[in-house]
């Protein structure tokens, strides 16, 4: 096994994303009894299996591979299909979309594709094998719709995605919780792009099948695309076969693939201006995407929100120690751009909150805008809906609006996913709801965020729900609120209506505790001081709403705080190690919650007590001689002690004590009250615990910021209670610790996400390690 070590200054944006897609893999397969992967042999499904791979490492993938298969599959796709889980040694579930045609319970489309026709399959055997989550490649840059999907999904018993009714995802706290007849969708590479994607595969190596790369092929022009030559695509009458130079970025029905960078197959290929990133686009069938039906709309309109992600560009020659699980292929094409220096900005996460009707679809949409962070293709659809709508200009606010219900009614239902770069950083941002109805998905959005940007209209001020959103980004210690004062241009840019708003915004600030809170005069529909400084406001010296996020300092990095690591899975192979070396091997994976772990660490394991030494960092590319947060490792300690999931291991000076009785504030998200003597599931790091609720402190009045009695907290209430629980947990405040001091409350009985939790400094309910009893669940 080799030695590499690894230090802040190495750990780049594709190992972030790494590190979360294998804590989200190793979470929700701790979690489920019938875990599946969806592999259809595309790139993002060899990804999601070379993850897991290395998840799971050096141990086999504990779960079965289903791939659907229309029977227009590319050949070349099937036979890497098949190797691929030859070499794993995993099991195979194929729904043959044929079958259904032939017993009638599918007729085939009058244009031929298959595509559409993969859903009944997909249900059918996901019920048949009782499969309870389901693994995707699905990623949020895909389509406005994919945006809105959360990490975990919920399907219900017909297989539906209500985006309505998403469960809140805080945090990295997964609830894969749910009832018989439903299951979980689980999106390891949601937040990844394309370009992510692509960048990945150059950096491990990883093999894809042949078609990904140029080749000459057999193709005739239909439709302005250019398909290959087969059993289900022959050409009709007029329809001349030529030999092409050809490569897709897709693979799927041939029916209604296109090839992508077509040339004749004797002229040499020419590189690209600008590195070589491949830019060719094949074009997109209608059959190309099943139809979306149901409460969230029709086909959505196209285009990819694509950021530059790599915050420094890797140097790392690393070769994998998957150790032939997946075999590595010479890459000569896609050519991958290393894409702009972004080492002095690095990633930043934000928020956008508001009460509805305060504009705030429109100012992510001018953000975009104007920042260029759009294609073409998709501002034309917009340029082209808001057209035939009878508007004047382009209605920005249907670059964010991607659900039929928020294209109607003109609001945001539900939390979507943006991603774009300037020169100077990378963005992920949340865009949230302003309904008080979907205050939940707010404070979804907000968990993660360095920064929460709040709009209010300059003509009505600071509104109830105003006052909600700060004080949950008061509760959840968003360490940034940026307040954008917007519609300034219809009040002719008044400088005394403007700041009295932002008066009134510092004041509740300030007793809601918020520390760092900036303002800002802003008009979306028009752009001023948006991504540009407007002279519209000379009395106004600030920097624009982009400037101010590209100047946010990060705060203290989680590194430099005391070790936790919660153990998510232990890894003890035995006879199906990768290799005989490995029969032996026992290891603790999860993911760094904060702080740095060195080999020859002394540490002590939560609830139980006992000190031990680190001996051993390891990954599947190599062991560490440290990791950081919030690196996905494995752990091997000096002295055999029972560990399993749901354990701490921690910095053994320090470390926090267990307890039995937390005092908490809490955001309440369900929907029905929360009394005293309520029983639930908490669930803290990895461990879920049964608790009970003692007693309601009082619930927080929006207007005082100040805690009122209350016999109960109702749907979007925030307040303090006391919690009792049948089981320790390493509790921490969360002032100090997000790791320590976030937990969930989870309906026992349907699984639903009820609460926010955030631990508030108590003296009662200590216990000593030696009175420990596990009734963890």
């Amino acid at each position: 096994m080799t030695t590499r070590s690894t230090t802040r200054q190495t750990l780049t944006q594709l190992d972030l994303l790494e590190s979360e897609a294998i804590h989200i893999f190793r979470e929700v397969t701790a979690e489920c009894e019938r875990p599946v992967l969806l592999f259809s042999g595309g790139k993002d499904s060899v990804v999601m299996l070379h993850l897991a791979a290395k998840a799971f490492w050096p141990g086999p993938i504990p779960f079965p591979v289903m791939h659907v298969d229309t029977g227009h599959n590319f050949p070349e796709v099937l036979e890497f299909r098949d190797a691929a889980v030859a070499r794993l040694g995993l099991r195979l579930v194929v729904e043959k979309v044929q079958d259904w045609i032939d017993d009638g319970r599918l007729a085939e489309r009058p244009d031929g594709t298959r595509n559409p026709l993969q859903t009944q399959p997909l249900l059918e055997g996901i019920a048949k094998n009782r499969f309870d989550a389901v693994y995707g490649g699905g990623r949020r840059d895909e389509e406005k719709a994919r945006a809105k999907e959360r990490i975990v999904s919920l399907r219900n018993e017909f297989g539906q995605w209500d985006p309505r009714n998403q469960r809140p995802e805080l945090w990295n706290l997964y609830n894969a919780r749910h009832r018989p007849g439903e299951h979980v969708r689980v999106f390891p590479l949601s937040n990844w792009t394309e370009l992510d994607v692509w960048r990945y595969i150059e950096r491990e190596q990883i093999e894809l099948p042949k078609i990904y790369y140029a080749h000459d092929r057999q193709v005739f022009r239909r439709d302005g695309m250019w398909l290959p030559v087969s059993p289900v695509t022959e050409p009709r009458d007029g329809e001349q076969v030529v030999t092409r130079h050809v490569r897709y970025r897709t693979v799927g029905d041939m029916s209604c693939t296109g090839a992508g960078g077509v040339r004749r197959a004797d002229r040499p290929r020419r590189r690209p201006r600008g590195g070589g990133h491949h830019a060719h686009r094949a074009r997109r069938h209608p059959g190309r995407r099943p139809p979306l039906r149901g409460r969230h709309g029709g086909p959505q309109e196209g285009g990819l929100l694509l950021m530059s992600t790599d915050i420094r560009p890797s140097t790392d020659t690393r070769s994998t120690g998957v150790s032939g699980a997946i075999d590595h292929g010479t890459h000569q094409e896609p050519d991958v751009q290393n894409g702009p220096d972004l080492t002095q900005g690095g990633l930043l996460r934000l928020a956008t909150a508001g009460s509805v009707d305060d504009g705030k679809s429109t100012l992510v949409g001018r953000l975009l805008y104007d920042s260029k962070s759009i294609l073409a293709d998709q501002l034309d659809a917009v340029e082209r809906v808001s057209h035939e709508r009878g508007l004047t200009g382009v209605d920005l606010a249907l670059l964010t609006d991607g659900l039929r219900a928020e294209r109607e009614q003109g609001i945001t239902v539900d939390v979507a996913y943006r991603y774009f770069a300037t020169p100077k950083r990378t963005f992920i941002l949340a865009d949230c709801p302003g309904h008080v109805q979907y205050t939940r998905n707010t404070v979804t959005g907000t968990s993660t965020a360095d920064v929460l940007v709040l709009l209010v209209d300059v003509r009505h001020g600071i509104l109830e729900q105003t006052r909600r959103h700060l004080a949950v980004g008061a509760l959840l210690r968003v360490p940034n609120v940026i307040v954008a004062v917007n519609k300034l241009d219809l009040v002719d840019y008044d400088p005394t209506v403007y700041h009295q708003v932002a008066a009134e915004a510092r004041l509740l600030a300030r007793r809601l505790g918020i520390s760092h809170l900036s303002t800002v005069p802003v008009s979306a529909l028009v752009g001023d001081n948006v991504v540009d400084r407007s002279e519209n406001t000379p009395w106004y010296s600030g920097g624009s709403l982009l400037e101010l996020l590209e100047a946010i300092e990060p705060g203290r990095g989680t590194e430099e705080l005391p070790l936790r690591f919660p153990v998510q899975y232990v890894l003890r192979p035995q006879q199906a190690a990768v290799s005989p070396e490995y029969r032996e091997y026992r290891g603790y994976a999860g993911q760094i919650g904060q702080g740095t772990v060195r080999v020859g660490d002394e540490v002590v394991v939560l609830p139980g007590g006992r000190r031990t030494t680190i001996t051993g960092i390891d990954t599947a590319d190599g062991s560490l001689e440290q990791a950081i947060a919030p690196q996905s490792v494995s752990l091997r300690l000096a002295d055999d002690i029972d560990i399993s999931r749901g354990e701490l291991i921690a910095a053994a000076e320090g470390a926090p004590k267990p307890v039995t009785e937390i005092d908490a504030m809490v955001a309440w998200l369900g929907d029905r009250p929360l009394h005293p003597g309520d029983r639930v599931f908490l669930k803290h790091t990895t461990r879920t615990v049964q608790a009970r609720i003692d007693w309601i402190q009082g619930r927080l009045d929006l207007d005082t910021a100040e805690l009122e009695p209350a016999s109960c907290l109702e749907l979007n209430d925030i307040g303090r209670v006391r919690i009792r629980l049948a089981s320790p947990i390493v509790a921490e405040d969360y002032a100090e610790s997000r790791t320590g001091g976030a937990f969930l409350l989870v309906d026992a009985a349907a699984g639903l996400t009820l609460a926010a939790g955030m631990i508030r400094p108590a003296d009662a309910g200590v216990i000593e390690p030696e009175n420990d009893i596990d009734w963890q669940i």
